[in-house]
């Protein structure tokens, strides 16, 4: 199966209307830049069967945004497990929930999207490569939930629009 994972866009900081975390919804920029990176995933031919999201605002908005230029109908799923903070057995048993699908979208927060996108790769020379997940960054992997393994297929850097692919392509 293929796992996409996708780190929020831009938010707004925290400040005097917007007093907690959870509260924290996407910028206008934020949103703009969404569009653009799901867009190249478009361009990329990339279709989701599911997508799994934090339930915080600016995770949900960002899945929001992706599902809408991605022309992506179904009804997107919101998992305790991507609030932030989860240990990785939790995350791998999100994955094994929804293992039915071909290819799976998750939309999570740093540090999470990170750890766990290394964590699903295992014995790959990727794992050296420091994965720079910013806004709306996302990664490529092949996983096989038999095995629980997963193999790095790419990365887009959303800064650049960058794609770092893997060498064993």
């Amino acid at each position: 199966m293929d796992i996409y994972i996708i780190r929020h866009g831009v938010a707004a900081d925290l400040d005097s209307e917007i007093v907690e975390e959870s509260f924290r919804y996407l910028t206008i920029h934020g949103r703009n830049h969404c569009r653009i990176v799901a867009q190249r995933l478009k361009d990329m031919k990339i279709r989701f069967d599911c997508i799994l999201s934090s339930p915080l605002v600016r995770a949900v908005q960002t899945a929001e945004v992706f599902a809408s230029v991605m022309k992506y109908d179904e009804e997107i799923k919101t998992a305790i497990e991507l609030i932030g903070g989860s240990t990785y057995n939790r995350f791998l048993q999100l994955i094994k929930r929804y293992s039915h699908n071909n290819s799976i979208a998750i939309f999570g927060h740093a540090p999470d999207v990170n750890s766990y996108s290394l964590n699903l790769i295992k014995d790959n020379p990727i794992k050296d490569l420091q994965l720079n997940f910013k806004n709306a960054s996302v990664c490529k992997v092949k996983f096989d939930p038999s095995t629980a393994e997963g193999n790095f297929e790419w990365f887009l850097n959303s800064e650049n629009m960058k794609l770092i692919e893997s060498a064993e392509k």
